[in-house]
């Protein structure tokens, strides 16, 4: 657990949300990545959909350091996202999925560049993709809020608000299931929203690789974001773009050629920083992350 220079009363407080339905296999994890940063004025917000797994016995375990821990049929991620917004005071918010875990000096560093900027309107850093199929981890360069037109270039579990933000634009539509985070992010950066980069890896995202093969539902919703923020020709392009995509990761997938795509993607088109190992243990990773992150800065 990390120590704090800070004081409570001098700490910007932070809000995490956490929404989960049936995560009994990793939100043990999750929890403790948010506890055992030692954050002195930290409010952590559970909203969980009817879990029937024992994740519930698991929040439960964790109830007094809990600021609230819900259970209850909702309508969605999106949904759930707003009746913790609903319940949330701090001064930061951040949005921590049941499956992601934060590195260990998150909230340290988070809290530091609000400190310093308080005026911007969104924060976002890196998030370090694990794989566990592959047991593997990477991490690629900060992304930009310019890329948001045409996909969610800043990784939503490494993104906080200020609390002033969401009482400006509003909470997530939860008529999406699956975009709703990049329709939301996007909003703010056409609304001219101010963001600040954290050239830092904030936070760790399970990848299975399923999500490289866009569903039928993201399609769609990808679609109606396109078509709600920009003009039609610039929309139209974009969703031939992402259907060529689509298509041509099917084909590379029949033809088992994905791995070889990804590597050379990876290297020459998406440009991963670094990359290591994944057995299981996130102590390691990060050792290894912080390791990488300070050698690149020196």
């Amino acid at each position: 657990m990390r120590e704090y220079k800070l004081e409570t009363g001098s700490a910007p407080k932070i809000t995490v949300i956490t929404a989960c339905v049936n995560a009994s296999r990793t939100i043990e994890q999750t929890l403790r990545s948010v506890l055992d940063q030692g954050y002195p004025n930290l409010e952590y917000i559970i909203i969980d959909g009817g879990s029937e797994d024992g994740t519930l016995e698991i929040v439960e375990r964790y109830g007094t350091h809990l600021a609230a821990a819900i259970s209850e049929p909702d309508n969605g991620v999106y949904d759930a996202f707003n009746k913790g917004l609903a319940l949330a005071t701090g001064d930061l918010i951040g949005i921590l999925n049941a499956d992601d875990f934060y590195a260990p000096w998150t909230f340290e560093r988070v809290a530091e560049v609000y400190a310093s900027h308080p005026e911007y309107d969104v924060f976002f850093g890196k998030v370090a993709v694990i794989d566990e199929g592959k047991k593997r981890w990477k991490v690629y360069s900060i992304g930009s809020e310019r890329g948001l037109v045409d996909s969610m270039s800043t990784p939503h579990p490494a993104v906080f608000l200020p609390g002033r933000t969401y009482g400006k634009w509003g909470f997530f539509d939860d008529s999406y299931k699956v975009a709703g985070d990049w329709d939301y992010v996007l909003g703010l950066y056409m609304d001219g929203a101010s963001f600040y980069p954290i050239n830092e890896v904030l936070t760790a995202f399970r990848d299975s690789g399923v999500s490289s093969l866009l569903s039928p539902r993201q399609l769609h919703e990808n679609r109606l974001v396109y078509f709600k923020y920009l003009d039609r020709t610039a929309a139209l392009g974009r969703v031939a773009k992402m259907y060529l995509k689509y298509y041509g990761r099917r084909f590379l997938r029949i033809s088992r050629t994905y791995d070889i795509y990804a590597a050379y993607r990876d290297r020459n088109l998406l440009n991963v920083e670094f990359s290591g190992e994944y057995g299981g243990n996130a102590e390691t990773m990060w050792k290894s992350v912080d390791t990488r992150s300070v050698r690149r800065k020196g």
